[in-house]
């Protein structure tokens, strides 16, 4: 059981595990990521994971927004600290 302490931000007490990163989840890293960029309809995009904690995307998008939201999704998936983008843009603007 991860151990919890009190911490007190703008005044309000909130609790945070004593980790840095995430509770431990089955699902591996990249497999979640995945899953989720996958939701948003991306079929040409591949997630790696080299580290914990950190992500490459790989593929090829339409333009350099679907990219851009992309590394968004990837940056705000719980337990990613790092978002490596390899990914290649088809449509330049």
């Amino acid at each position: 059981m991860a151990q919890i302490r009190a911490n007190f931000v703008r005044g309000r007490k909130v609790r945070s595990h004593s980790s840095k990163h995430s509770p431990a989840n089955p699902e591996p890293l990249s497999a979640r990521v995945e899953r989720i960029i996958r939701r948003f309809g991306f079929e040409g995009v591949h997630v790696s994971s080299d580290q914990s904690w950190h992500v490459t995307l790989t593929g090829i998008v339409d333009d350099v927004n679907d990219r851009a939201l992309l590394v968004a999704i990837a940056r705000t998936t719980p337990g990613v600290t790092v978002v490596r983008s390899e990914i290649t843009v088809s449509k330049p603007n």
